[in-house]
């Protein structure tokens, strides 16, 4: 009798290798290599002291701000966020997002003393004065009002609280200045090759500058609908009536820079600092800020149906299965075709072993023969990898999607705090290899080597997914939890007595 084989081990081997490489290989690539830097123009504004006539600000950085500190600070506990403000300079020196428990001010920004909120206007005598100054702080109702009256300047801060964000007015009697307001640098976390850095929205397009590519200050002018700093799962900024936005490029603690974005406020504007979260942004018109990446045209689609079914449910983990269940009913003609494909050639393995032996001392005739046989059978030669290479793209998009999705650090499984994170006891990725050995004790080659591949490459992707986002290996082990359940039906039901029973 013939035995039974699932779909080549080396195939699937060489697949799923693809596939990991890909993730990897694409997120590093992209980060690196395809990172939008110009405005839709095609034009970046470089060293604009010498092109502009417009005051352009400079963080005045050295002995003086050191010197200043930040002096008292009042603290305030405004609903979603916590805030510390410096009375020298009217400074955020600390803003908490408390439903993440996260404070987003930088160690740069604490380092180097330069805090969001700081106003210039390009007269470094009229800026060291409102940055430097001693303000008042008063609270009217959902109001704070910082007050500067200096001899020769008098500033007022108004930030009116709207629960998920504020308005920011300047008002000030500097009448014939701009007036640029600065968001600070990117929050401090880790990236997980994810963009860093500032974020203008320029002319309807989303432009993230790449901060080693930033020479000096340069300056963004057009269309703005909003600017800021982000990192993988926070901003803050302005949207609203901005004139321009200056990128300032800074070094910090030897080798490390950084770069600090201001924005020329026309006008108030809303103030976002916190989580991209998305029931909060996109009700705030800030959908753009999250980072869709190259694949936008799957992974938008996939993210906003994953946060559909997660405000059905409440539940990230049942919006994970949902999908993956959803993703192996789409593909089944692919899987239910391959699968006959392959069950084919286990048919024909006896002729397959007698044109081995028959050409072995000559491959190309081997070669031509077997080809031969494989069309008179009925068999692609690709059968058994084109169901995971086709889904290699959704593979990508639901990666991406995974680690852009904020909501995951609030999401835990049993013993998982965040799916946002790695498991810290390595469980899952276990349980993931396990099921990858599983899948290959169902369906066994004849060949020993083959198998010996096959549990040599689960303990790999077991080591390999160790530091993924626990959200990311739940996908996979769920995947492959009802591609067991998948394969078992089609060979011993749908498949059922079209192939002679095998030992």
């Amino acid at each position: 009798m013939i035995e039974r084989q699932g779909p080549d081990p080396k195939r699937i081997f060489i697949a799923m290798a693809l596939i990991a490489f890909f993730i990897l290989g694409f997120e590093l690539i992209s980060y690196y290599y395809f990172k939008p830097a110009t405005s839709p123009e095609g034009e970046r504004k470089e060293e604009v002291e010498e092109r502009k006539p417009k005051p352009i600000p400079k963080l005045m950085l050295g002995t003086r701000r050191e010197n200043a500190g930040t002096g008292d600070t009042v603290r305030l506990d405004l609903g979603d966020y916590s805030l510390e403000i410096a009375l020298i300079g009217g400074r955020i020196v600390r803003l908490v997002d408390k439903r993440f428990g996260f404070d987003l001010i930088s160690e740069a920004e604490k380092d180097l003393k330069v805090f969001p909120l700081e106003v210039f206007t390009g007269d470094p005598d009229i800026d060291q004065r409102i940055n430097f100054g001693t303000y008042r702080v008063l609270e009217e109702g959902d109001r704070i009002v910082l007050i500067l009256e200096d001899e020769k300047v008098k500033l007022r801060k108004v930030l009116e609280n709207k629960g998920t964000h504020f308005i920011l007015k300047i008002e000030t009697d500097l009448k014939e200045r701009p007036v640029y307001v600065l968001a600070g640098t990117h929050p401090s976390e880790r990236s997980f090759y994810t963009h860093e850095g500032p974020v203008i929205k320029l002319g309807g397009e989303v432009i993230r500058v790449d901060p080693e590519d930033v020479k000096g200050r340069e300056v963004f002018e057009g269309d703005i609908e909003f600017a800021g700093e982000e990192s993988r799962y926070f901003f803050k900024g302005f949207k609203g009536d901005i004139g321009s936005v200056v990128v300032e490029k800074v070094s910090y603690k030897e080798d490390r820079q950084v770069t600090f974005t201001y924005v020329e406020a026309k006008g108030p504007l809303l103030m976002y600092m916190g989580a991209k979260y998305y029931s909060r942004i996109r009700e705030l018109d800030l959908g753009d800020l999250l980072d869709y990446g190259m694949l936008k045209i799957i992974v938008k689609p996939l993210f906003i149906f994953m946060y559909w079914v997660y405000e059905i449910t409440r539940s990230w983990v049942l919006s994970i299965v949902i999908l993956t269940l959803i993703l192996r009913v789409v593909f089944f003609p692919l899987n239910y075709k391959s699968t006959v494909s392959m069950m084919k050639l286990q048919e024909a393995a006896p002729r397959l072993e007698k044109i081995r032996k028959k050409y072995k001392d000559d491959p190309a005739k081997m070669q031509e023969e077997m080809m031969k046989l494989y069309s008179e059978i009925g068999f692609n030669p690709m059968s058994g990898c084109l169901p995971i290479l086709v889904q290699i793209p959704i593979f990508f998009a639901l990666y991406k999607v995974l680690i852009i999705t904020v909501d995951l650090k609030l999401t835990g499984l049993l013993w998982i705090p965040s799916l946002a994170e790695k498991d810290p006891f390595y469980i899952l990725p276990v349980v993931m290899g396990l099921t990858m050995i599983l899948q290959q004790k169902i369906t066994p080659s004849p060949d020993p080597k083959q198998n010996l591949i096959m549990y040599i490459s689960a303990v790999a992707f077991t080591i390999l997914f160790a530091s993924f986002p626990s959200g990311l290996v739940l996908y996979w082990t769920v995947n492959n939890i009802l591609n067991i359940v998948q394969n078992y039906l089609i060979k011993n039901y749908l498949l059922r007595g079209r192939f002679p029973k095998t030992t």
